[in-house]
């Protein structure tokens, strides 16, 4: 199995050619089946794809992480260049308008309606975990053991009837089950990396977890408001001492030192470009 990150906050600056962008699409191949999980903000994540000779239209499946703007923003660009993938995200993506608070005045954060109306047949509505095929399964992070990230708080939705606060549940994550041990891919976390770690556990049954993979929502905001990165860390250093935490996009960066700092050398930071090789 085979997993390279598209698009990251961070650029490879090995490969200039390769783009960056507040946004996160990853590529995975399975076998004869390739899987696109997220397209970013943008279009840029295609020509990531080209660069990487990744043919786009060959892509059997593109699963969106949630509705937000910077996971959802290529979409038109994948639909225009597949004909074939369908498209698999929560109900709740077709249904909420998103939005945040963060600085002043709100920031719509929705997916394109146009577009989801548009390549509506092309789309399947998820309400409950799915399993993607023999090893890969999909994840709604349902456990409640651990506080939501502090940069949550700025984030809200509407279903027609007033804002709300945002609480994730929309968000898939990705979850690999390889030599009877999880790999789990999830683009932003918002639920909280402690939460969809024990979700996902309990959706599969399996409790080794080997890697985590991508952005924690563990942003730098004013002090005072901050998550206690260190009580994460070192609950994941004391529960999942094999897990291997590869992060990049909405992960700030005192976030990232002070993951770092605890876990060593079992933090690595994501880039554009980056390769895996699952199993």
């Amino acid at each position: 199995m085979k997993l390279k990150i598209l698009i990251d906050n961070n650029q490879l600056k090995s490969n200039p050619k390769l783009l960056s962008e507040h946004g996160l699409s990853i590529y995975l191949e399975d076998g004869p089946l390739s899987y696109l999980f997220d397209v970013g903000a943008s279009g840029r994540w295609s020509i990531n794809a080209r660069e990487l000779g990744i043919n786009v239209e060959d892509i059997d499946t593109l699963i969106l992480s949630h509705g937000h703007a910077d996971h959802t923003g290529g979409l038109s660009s994948f639909l225009l260049q597949n004909s074939k993938a369908k498209v698999l995200a929560s109900e709740k993506v077709s249904k909420y308008i998103y939005s945040s608070h963060r600085h002043g005045a709100p920031v719509d954060l929705s997916p394109h309606k146009s577009v989801l109306d548009e390549y509506h047949s092309r789309f399947v509505y998820l309400k409950e975990d799915y399993q993607l095929s023999q090893n890969i399964r999909l994840v709604f992070s349902r456990k409640e053991s651990y506080p939501l990230p502090e940069g949550d708080k700025f984030l809200f939705v509407d279903e027609g009837e007033g804002e709300r606060p945002y609480l994730a549940d929309d968000e898939i994550s990705l979850v690999i089950i390889v030599n009877k041990s999880l790999v789990i891919i999830s683009s932003c976390s918002h639920r909280g990396i402690l939460n969809i770690i024990e979700s996902s556990v309990q959706s599969t049954g399996i409790s080794n977890i080997a890697a985590f993979i991508g952005g924690l929502h563990l942003v730098d905001i004013e002090e005072g408001q901050q998550d206690d990165v260190r009580t994460i860390a070192e609950i994941m250093k004391h529960h999942y001492p094999d897990m291997v935490l590869y992060t990049g996009h909405c992960t700030g960066k005192t976030a990232y030192r002070e993951l770092k700092r605890v876990l060593g050398d079992s933090v690595h930071k994501m880039y554009s470009g980056m390769p895996f090789i699952i199993g």
